[in-house]
């Protein structure tokens, strides 16, 4: 078709395109003035398209992202998908939406990155988080806590239940933060199976060499007592600690209270003092469920029989219930040497009570101000992001396929999803 000296022409490849009515192709064409294209409606009015790649449509991506794959199986949510567009032959191939998830997820990682790069820059870090200029807003090391006269009528309420003198509780070194004035922070990491990079045929299982493992950190912030909260997920522990300080910064929050919630884990412990060195105002609790579950383990192991281990965990765990860790290690080193069969394993339950010190609470006075005890929401939000979806047997992953994944997880949690699709842009900010 001619137009004077322009000729229109059909372009020899269709435009194809995947959405929620299903997969399909259409004609595009482009305009010819002397050899030279002038415009190509494939190119200057419809997405730029690689090789075979489909267009994903809007309503295709919730579909079949958060909708689908976040919850169930790229192969389970392809037949679905496919059985409801009626194209079960011609529709869309799991390995398909594998990579378009995949590459949807390193997308939004890499629109954080940047807005995180943007951050830290204007308030005077480098990228990877080291503070260039210290103001006098960091240095102030005295959180605004619940009043004198509440603390005192919580600890006289545990003083009926218990036998630790008054001054044990009262010099606890976990101040009682105000929630008004604190942001919250439960962090921890969660390990998938990694996928091999090749098989080698005819070698057992047991010869491979030692299982390797895909490291996602999750990182749930809450702040004040009306519930907003935002997941924050990346690959390490270093990455998402940088990414929260970015955080903090853009939700208005430095200056609050940082309470972090941690397993107790040494290394986490140590990364988030590194990373926040220049930031007094912060604190690391030692999550209840934790503490308890070590005592458990290390005396199983360190005792005589199941009895001789009840009989002690019965006085050890009101003590640290209590916040008295200097009782607590007292206690065990008071334990009768014929009721231990491994000294060793006992003292190292010691010692993990001394180097957590600063970290162990009076958990008893904090439930009764209404204080958060427990980094559980954090342990929630690897099972919702990560556990729930990558952790079936059978399943290994690639990192990006499983940090992929994870963030666009991330997105849904974050109700972010919606304004991504529509206009590749985040609001990073704490929500309801």
């Amino acid at each position: 078709m001619t137009y004077g000296d322009k000729e229109i022409a059909i372009n020899p490849h269709s435009y194809r395109v995947d959405g929620e009515i299903g997969r399909f192709n259409f004609t595009c064409h482009h305009v010819i003035h002397k050899d030279k294209c002038l415009y190509n409606t494939a190119l200057d009015l419809f997405p730029r398209l690689q090789g075979l790649e489909f267009y994903k449509t809007i309503g295709f991506k919730e579909i079949a992202m958060i909708y689908g794959d976040t919850d169930k199986s790229y192969r389970k949510t392809t037949k679905l998908i496919n059985r409801i567009r009626y194209q079960m032959e011609e529709g869309t191939p799991s390995r398909t939406l594998h990579e378009c998830t995949k590459k949807e997820g390193q997308g939004v990682l890499c629109y954080i990155d940047a807005k995180k790069k943007r951050i830290l820059a204007s308030n005077g870090f480098s990228e990877d988080g080291e503070c260039q200029t210290i103001k006098a807003e960091y240095t102030n090391e005295e959180p605004e806590t619940i009043s004198e006269e509440q603390i005192t009528v919580a600890i006289d309420q545990c003083m009926e239940v218990t036998e630790i003198d008054r001054d044990t509780l009262k010099s606890n070194p976990v101040p009682y933060e105000n929630p008004r004035k604190s942001t919250c922070v439960a962090i921890d990491d969660v390990n998938v199976k990694k996928q091999e990079e090749t098989r080698e045929i005819g070698i057992r299982k047991e010869e491979r060499g030692k299982r390797k493992y895909v490291h996602n950190t999750i990182a749930h912030i809450s702040q004040g007592e009306g519930g907003n909260s935002y997941v924050l997920n990346g690959h390490g522990i270093k990455n998402v600690l940088v990414l929260l300080m970015a955080f903090l910064f853009h939700n208005g929050l430095i200056g609050t209270r940082i309470q972090f919630f941690t397993d107790g884990h040494k290394t986490l412990n140590m990364m988030i003092l590194k990373s926040f060195s220049w930031y007094k105002n912060i604190g690391i609790i030692l999550d209840w469920y934790h503490l308890e579950k070590k005592c458990k383990e290390k005396l199983s192991m360190a005792l005589k029989g199941r009895v001789i281990r009840n009989n002690v965990l019965e006085e050890l765990m009101p003590l640290l219930w209590h916040g008295s860790t200097d009782g607590a290690v007292a206690y065990l080193k008071g334990i009768a040497k014929s009721s231990i069969k491994d000294t060793e394993t006992l003292d190292k339950l010691i010692e993990y009570f001394i180097r957590n010190k600063p970290y162990i609470p009076c958990y008893a006075v904090r439930k009764k101000l209404g204080l958060c005890n427990s980094s559980a929401i954090g342990e929630k939000m690897n099972d919702l992001v990560v556990a729930e979806r990558q952790k079936h047997n059978g399943m290994s992953w690639s990192k990006s396929g499983s940090v992929g994944l994870a963030t666009i997880t991330a997105l849904k949690r974050n109700k972010e999803s919606d304004k991504w699709f529509r206009e590749q842009k985040l609001d990073f900010k704490l929500a309801a």
